[in-house]
């Protein structure tokens, strides 16, 4: 009996290290897929864009993560052409001797890649986020107060709806970042929030892209 016991304590405790070890690998997979993911469509992108296009699709695809550049300005710049065009991006001023337009296809799935990449690597690797903040004395105060305001509209209802909308909102902050931000403080599931920040990107990507190509020129 004594054999039996033990022998059913050491499986147990293999079971438990074995799924202590699966969690492990599971949050690994989580972190690497997002910078697998957009590293697979950057490389098929640069291979189908012409030669002369690469260095504008660069400059205008990282410019995009730094305010006060959204998808107001990088987009119109994305589908334009004009050569012989000097284009100043912060503080920094670019030349090109031609200025060749990307294709929609090429700018609507980058915008939308680059929200739902941002997106996913925060909102399901917020406990790293939480790390950092808890051994920082100052964040973690302004967390805890921010924790607290949150508590006040997590049960309102149709709060999905009011985060969507803010993501549709075309102005500065209210990008895929500040979005997944807000929600994962509210309490959302990370699903949930990549979810709603992959159909706001879709929705204001697609009227900024038809904006452009002069789509609603009717009205």
């Amino acid at each position: 009996m004594k054999k039996l016991n033990e022998f059913i304590e050491n499986a147990y405790n293999q079971l438990m290290q074995i799924k202590n070890n699966l969690a492990i690998l599971y949050r690994f997979i989580l972190f690497i897929t997002p910078f697998l993911t957009v590293a697979f469509y950057f490389i098929f992108i640069f291979s189908i864009l012409p030669p002369n296009a690469v260095p504008k699709y660069s400059i205008l695809t990282l410019a995009y993560f730094f305010p006060p550049l959204g998808k107001e300005s990088i987009i119109p710049l994305m589908l334009s052409s004009a050569p012989e065009k000097t284009v100043r991006i912060l503080t920094f001023s670019f030349s090109y001797s031609s200025w060749p337009p990307i294709s929609p296809w090429i700018v609507g799935s980058t915008i939308v890649i680059l929200d739902v990449i941002s997106s996913a690597i925060i909102a399901y690797n917020w406990w790293f986020a939480e790390l950092i903040i808890k051994n920082i004395a100052i964040l973690q105060r302004g967390y805890n107060k921010l924790q607290r305001k949150a508590e006040n509209f997590k049960k309102a209802k149709w709060l999905d709806m009011a985060l969507l909308f803010f993501m549709l909102i075309p102005f500065q902050g209210t990008g895929g970042i500040s979005t997944t931000i807000i929600a994962r403080l509210l309490g959302l599931s990370a699903h949930k929030t990549v979810a709603i920040v992959m159909l706001g990107s879709i929705i204001t990507t697609s009227i900024w892209i038809l904006s452009c190509l002069g789509f609603f020129s009717f009205l």
